[in-house]
Formats: structure tokens, C-alpha cells, sequence
């Protein structure tokens, strides 16, 4: 009888049906990235024989290394002092068996993307991994188990047809105690000659993402005891329509720019429609159009944003199990929303949500970006980004540093069969031609019907935003829903204190980025309902409100900013076109613009002076021309009348160049390519996603932390409590005002003022830098 292996011991399972199980799912993960395999194949001149070939062997051998006695002492309850990794310990036999026919060699040097896969699958690939397992003793069990087990992988393949298998050798066996030796320089060490780090960078990145994200898939759903588990979205244009229709009151069918989207499934488009007119629906029609194993990754600017997008594509494709929700506080969200989940079930759902496991996800546009500088699962979240519908919303948002990485990405992913829908209300005819660079071929949806739609009577003064205190508790009194949007903290506060007197608590509120997570959402939850209070209603926000919510005002008191921000603003009152029925005698909202303070001048878009003044000049112009009476057109002509090169300035396109550049400066000066990123990384380097004068931190108050001992919380690893009442802050600030750090992790504690109506207090000089 021979030596039973476990694999897993709550509940038993041996190796073998582990094996099985994860063999089982390795055929459905071979058809649905099909596609990828075949491009992977004629991108690098590679038989899809010999990839599918070797993927089977890193799933059928990924756990071998759990066949030693020191694994099966461990699992069985007897005490061992040896250091041990199942992961490390696969190395050798791993090695013995594909040491004479690398899948690759660059410049003589050969490429092991099974093993690398393998001995990750537990841990980040880095240089350092497995450094402290320096002469770690491997012992396997008795030889006549290694032999059935390799002759049982031999039949499996058999039994799958895998084509052009030949028969591993069943006598081999290992017995070394220099494993971390074998990967270190037979493998790991490799990946520091030049042939791998400078050239053929993206046959070494991907050949790694296909090999470790298809061990994940078939390990993840063989360990869930799934049987069954949907890759990609079942919902036609048909069955979406149908829900759309029920779920609308007085629906008279789809807009022109909506069918014609449904039909361009095949197709890059690019959606330009005002704000509030239904691109949600118009690209998810694209995306489900001629779907073929296809993940729907729908990515937002901000959390705010995605959280309530995640509610209503979760409507339109079925809920929790078919939508994921993925940004930095996204499991906090989840764990209110999803209730119903057993504590099992939900580590799971995030680990599904983080890493674009499901057949939707919507996500902030981060989530992509870091994917590719290699963070966190990044090979899970770029495997799902190829062969992928791909809707980037309010692409106009971003600086130009943001959307020159989004340039590079789209460049990497578009060989993949990805398709794209960028979508914008507001995106220049300057950027878009950036965009035709790296898609020559999108097709424009657009819709003149909406040109002579006027939602706003627009009054541009020379007045700041102060002068009109009295006019917006005016307005309050009239029972209008009124917005506030400023350019600054410290603005929006002071036009809070000024009307706080006279209107009740109830029924004004502040909201900006320097309140805790716990008190954002309610706030941002008051927002979205506030056409049902009665009465009026006062709103002062900053920036934070422009692409966020599905917010529908009466009037809007704004600062100016930059045309494509101010439509933004515009885009939050009147929105549906209904406030005739809301306020008698009221066809339109009304908007004043004021001047922008001198601070948000100098400070907030001062690498934008010229957009700046040039936005101000042509609403002034056009707005005395045409009585407050501008159109959809009219403020889409402004854009390119605003939106020059000479305006957008040098150093625009210069940053622009440096965020297309950075990815591949990482990836060779930095992760040879397919290393994981580390935190310390991300810190010396200072990387981020957006250009940005200054880090921001996660922190929490210190009256926060004292009433509910965060240092205890952490050490119990309860980081949902903690992550309510989180807040970022310019890494300074903690510096400033930071006591210390929750148990030395990156959190800081700040001795500062806090409530939950105007959030976190600031000294006069911190207010202008913020």
C-alpha cells in the first residue's frame, strides 16, 4: 500500500484529488483563454501545443512539493523544527523534469515559466524569495509514490488529449537539502542577465502572467469545491434590453447612440454624449455584443464613482456572484452590501473582487494601472485585461500623466483582442487625436440630437464665490436643491460658515476629501437622495462632486475651473431635464460662475493657467452673446476652442511622455519584469498612478484610535473596523501632526481635530497647500 500524501487536512483531501480537481478545471481554463493562447502563440512564435503542454504540467505538478515528509508531518500534527515550503520544495522535481527543454531561452539563457509560476503560487516572485530557506532539507516520500504519481499525470494527459504529450520519466526522484540552490541559480538568478531584463520584455511578462494566472484559476476553483463558476458574463443585448425596460418608468426605447453602440461589439469605440443620458447602458450593450469568453472590466475614476456604478451593473448582469468590486476600500462596501455570505464565502468574494476573477468587474482605473506595475495579484488582473471589454468612463478626467500610462496599457493589452469603449462627455479633439495614436481604428458614437438640449441658464460674473452667500441661502429659502462646488478645502469651508446660521444642520452639508471613510458614504448617500427631502437643500463640495454621483440640482453657485471641469459641475444640476417638474416657472437650472480664488489659481490649476483663463474668457463671452442661454454645442465648441496645444502648453505633452515611459522603466530598472512590486518600492520610488506634489498616507484620529484600540484591533486582523475611520492625508501632514504608527505598519495616528460636519481641522498655511 502506498504512503497516503494529503493535500489539505480541514477538510482531508489527499494530493491526488487535489491534483484531479485542479486537472478537472485546467480544460475550462484552457477554453476561455483560448484566445490569448493563440495570440500568445503567433506573438511569439511559440506552438500553442507546447504552451498548452507546459500549463498542464505546472497545474498537475504546482503541489508536488506538499509529497515530503517534512509537509506530511506538518499537515498530520507532528511536531517538525524543519523550515519548510511545499512551493520551494516542487522546485527540484519540477527542474529534474523540464531542465534539458526550457519552454525559451534569450541570449542562451533559458526561461522556466513553470517553476516560477509554481514557487509563487503562495507568495510574491521576488529576488529575496525564499531567502531564509537556505538549506532547507527535502525529503520526499517513498519513491514508489513519486513513480505512480508522475505516471498518473501521464494518463491524465492522455485523457485530455493534450497533443504532442510525451510521457515524463516516472523514476525520477529527489532527495537534496539545496532547493532555495536550484532556484536561485538555475532559475531565479537568470532573470538579472541583460538578454531578460532589456530585451524581449513582453514575451517574459506575458509567457509569466498565461503560466501563474492559469495555475491560480484551476487551484482557486479546484480548493472552492466549486462545479460550477461563469468566466464570463451570459447576458445578450436582448435579455439586457429586457431589464432596462422593465426597470424604467415610461420607457420609449433606446437613443441612437445606444443601438448603434450595441452593434459595434467587434469594434474600439469612443462615446461622446452629454452627462446623464444613458453611456452606461450604451456600453454595456457594446460589451455583451458579440462576447466570446470575454471579462467586462468597467473602470471609473474615483471610489465614489465605482461604488455606485458596481450597484447598477450589478442590477444589469445578476448580481454578486457575476460582479465584482474592486478599489482600496472596496471591502468595507462589500461587507454591508453582502451580508449573506458565510465568512468563508466572503474571503473568497474579496479574493474574486480584488483580482477580476468575476465575469464583471467595475474598478477604479488604479486597479488596471498597478496590475501593470506589477502589485498585488497582478497577473490575475492583467490575464483578465487581455481578450477583455474594456469600458474606461470619464477619460477626460485624468492629467496628463494619468493618461499617458493609460496610453501604454491600452498599447499592451490591445494585441490581446481587447476591445475598448472610452467614454467622455468632454474629451477634446487634441487628446482624442492622442488616442487615435494608439487605436487608429475606434469608431465615434456620438449623437447631434443632444446639441440643442439647454439644461442651464448661465450667469458668469467677476465676483468670487463668497459674494454669493445671500443669493444661495436665497435660493435655500426658494426650496431649491442648491450645489456649492469650490475649488479648495479651505474655500468650501468658509462659504459653510457663513450660512450655517441661518439654515438648519439638516439641511446643509459639506463634503469634501477630508472626512472619514464612514461619514463619506453617508454623505454620499444623503447626495444621491436629495431630490426626495422636502424643502431646500444647500450642498458645498470641492472637485470631489464633479465625477462622482447621480446628483440632479436646481442651482449651482461653482468657481470657475477648466471647461470639461465646469461641464462636469453643469452635469449635477438639471441633469434629467426635469426641473420643470419639480419648480414651477423653472425651465432651466440656474448657474452662476464665479472667479476663482487666487489660491486655486496658483495652486490647484496652476499647470493649467491658460485652459484656466480661456475657459473663463469663452463662457463669459459666449454666455453675454447668448443670455445665459448656451446648448450642449455650445459648450462642446468650447472645448476645442479652450483645448489647443499651445494652451495645453510643453510640459503638458512632456509629462504626458514621462507617464507613457514609466511602465517599462519599471519594469526593467526595478521587477526584471515580473517581479512583484513590494510596498518599500512603491515608497523609495514614490510610484503612483497620478503626478502628484505630495504622498498621501492612510490615517486614522487619535480619538478614533483610543475608543476602539486599533493596536488591538490590527493585531486581531479586524482592518474593517479600522478602515471606517481611515482618512488620507499628504504624507506631511502625518509627519506634522502623527504621534505614531498603528504597530508599525503604514497607518498613521493623528493628534488633530475632527467632526463629522466639517471633518478634519487644519491650520490656515496646511488649508492652502490642500
Amino acid at each position: 500500500m502506498l504512503f497516503e500524501v494529503l493535500a489539505k487536512s480541514n477538510p482531508k483531501q489527499t494530493l491526488l484529488e487535489h491534483t484531479d480537481d485542479c486537472i478537472k478545471w485546467f480544460s475550462k481554463v484552457l477554453l476561455w483563454n483560448k484566445e490569448v493562447i493563440s495570440k500568445m502563440s503567433g506573438l511569439y512564435d511559440i506552438s500553442s501545443e507546447i504552451l498548452i503542454q507546459r500549463l498542464f504540467i505546472t497545474v498537475a505538478f504546482h503541489d508536488i512539493g506538499k509529497a515530503t515528509l517534512e509537509f506530511q508531518n506538518k499537515i498530520n500534527g507532528n511536531e517538525t523544527n524543519v523550515l519548510q515550503s511545499h512551493a520551494l520544495s516542487s522546485v527540484p522535481l519540477l527542474f529534474e523534469l523540464l531542465k534539458d527543454s526550457p519552454i525559451l531561452k534569450f541570449e542562451g539563457v533559458p526561461f522556466y515559466p513553470e517553476i516560477l509560476a509554481v514557487a509563487s503560487h503562495h507568495s510574491r516572485l521576488s529576488k529575496k524569495l525564499f531567502e531564509h530557506f537556505n538549506n532547507n532539507i527535502i525529503q520526499f516520500v517513498e519513491k514508489q509514490y513519486i513513480s505512480s504519481f508522475i505516471n498518473h499525470i501521464n494518463d491524465l494527459a492522455k485523457q485530455l488529449n493534450i497533443v504532442g504529450w510525451k510521457d515524463l520519466n516516472t523514476s525520477i526522484y529527489i532527495n537534496t537539502n539545496e532547493p532555495f540552490e536550484i532556484f536561485k541559480y538555475d532559475v531565479l538568478l537568470n532573470l538579472e542577465e541583460d538578454g531578460y531584463r532589456y530585451a524581449n520584455a513582453d514575451k517574459i511578462r506575458d509567457i509569466f502572467i498565461l503560466f501563474k494566472a492559469t495555475l491560480h484559476y484551476c487551484d482557486w476553483l479546484a480548493s472552492s469545491r466549486k462545479t460550477n463558476f461563469d468566466f464570463s458574463t451570459k447576458e445578450t443585448v436582448d435579455s439586457l434590453y429586457e431589464k432596462i425596460k422593465q426597470n424604467k418608468q415610461n420607457f420609449k426605447g433606446l437613443y441612437p447612440f445606444q443601438q448603434k453602440s450595441a452593434v459595434k461589439g467587434n469594434n474600439h469605440i469612443l462615446v461622446q454624449i452629454p452627462t446623464g443620458q444613458g453611456k452606461t447602458e450604451a456600453s454595456a450593450f457594446w460589451a455583451v455584443n458579440s462576447n466570446q469568453n470575454q471579462k467586462i472590466l468597467y473602470l471609473l475614476p474615483t471610489m465614489v464613482t465605482t461604488n455606485k456604478m458596481w450597484e447598477r451593473i450589478r442590477f444589469l448582469f445578476g448580481g454578486d456572484d457575476n460582479v465584482g468590486l474592486s478599489h482600496s476600500t472596496a471591502q468595507y462596501i462589500l461587507k454591508d452590501k453582502c451580508a449573506e455570505f458565510e465568512s468563508e464565502s466572503l474571503r473568497q468574494h474579496f479574493l474574486y473582487n480584488r483580482t477580476f476573477f468575476k465575469p464583471v468587474s467595475v474598478a477604479t482605473v488604479d486597479q488596471l494601472i498597478y496590475s501593470f506595475f506589477n502589485w498585488g495579484y497582478w497577473t490575475l488582473t492583467n490575464l483578465a485585461s487581455y481578450n477583455a471589454k474594456i469600458i474606461i468612463d470619464e477619460i477626460h478626467i485624468y492629467d496628463a500623466y494619468t493618461f499617458g500610462i493609460l496610453l501604454e496599457i491600452i498599447h499592451n493589452i490591445t494585441p490581446y483582442n481587447s476591445k475598448f469603449a472610452v467614454m467622455s462627455a468632454s474629451l477634446p479633439n487634441i487628446l482624442v487625436q492622442e488616442l487615435k495614436k494608439i487605436i487608429p481604428d475606434f469608431e465615434m458614437i456620438s449623437d447631434s440630437n443632444f446639441n440643442n438640449i439647454q439644461r442651464h441658464k448661465i450667469e458668469v460674473s467677476n465676483n468670487y464665490i463668497e459674494f454669493f452667500t445671500n443669493n444661495i441661502k436665497n435660493d435655500y429659502f426658494l426650496n431649491r436643491k442648491v450645489l456649492v462646488v469650490c475649488n479648495t478645502i479651505k474655500k468650501a469651508r468658509e462659504i459653510y460658515d457663513e450660512i450655517i446660521d441661518e439654515i438648519p444642520l439638516d439641511k446643509v452639508m459639506l463634503y469634501h476629501s477630508q472626512f472619514i471613510l464612514i461619514d463619506k458614504v453617508k454623505k454620499e448617500n444623503n447626495l444621491e437622495n436629495i431630490q426626495k427631502l422636502k424643502g431646500g437643500f444647500v450642498a458645498i463640495c470641492t472637485q470631489i462632486v464633479e465625477v462622482s454621483l447621480d446628483l440632479d440640482f436646481d442651482v449651482l453657485y461653482t468657481e470657475n475651473a477648466p471647461i470639461d471641469a465646469i461641464i462636469q459641475r453643469l452635469g449635477r444640476v438639471n441633469r434629467k431635464c426635469e426641473i420643470s417638474k419639480r419648480i414651477d416657472k423653472m425651465n432651466y437650472a440656474k448657474v452662476v460662475v464665479a472667479k476663482e480664488s487666487i489660491v486655486s489659481h496658483n495652486y490647484v490649476y496652476n499647470k493649467l493657467e491658460k485652459i484656466l483663463d480661456n475657459s473663463y474668457i469663452q463662457l463669459r463671452d459666449r454666455s453675454n452673446q447668448k443670455n445665459g442661454n448656451l446648448t450642449e454645442l455650445d459648450f462642446k465648441e468650447i472645448v476645442e476652442v479652450v483645448y489647443t496645444k499651445e494652451n495645453l502648453g510643453e510640459e503638458y505633452y512632456h509629462t504626458l511622455s514621462e507617464g507613457k515611459s514609466l511602465i517599462r522603466t519599471l519594469w526593467n530598472d526595478y521587477l526584471n519584469k515580473i517581479y512583484t512590486l513590494s510596498v518599500e518600492e512603491v515608497k523609495l520610488q514614490s510610484i503612483s498612478s497620478r503626478q502628484i506634489s505630495y504622498i498621501k498616507v492612510e490615517s486614522v484620529l487619535l480619538e478614533h484610535f483610543e475608543r476602539f484600540n486599533f493596536d488591538e484591533v490590527v493585531e486581531k486582523g479586524n482592518y474593517d473596523l479600522l478602515r471606517k475611520y481611515t482618512i488620507k492625508v499628504p504624507l506631511y501632514i502625518a509627519k506634522k501632526y502623527g504621534t505614531r504608527r498603528i504597530n508599525n505598519s503604514d497607518v498613521y495616528i493623528l493628534d488633530m481635530k475632527y467632526d463629522e460636519f466639517k471633518g478634519l481641522s487644519l491650520e490656515p498655511n496646511d488649508q492652502i497647500i490642500m
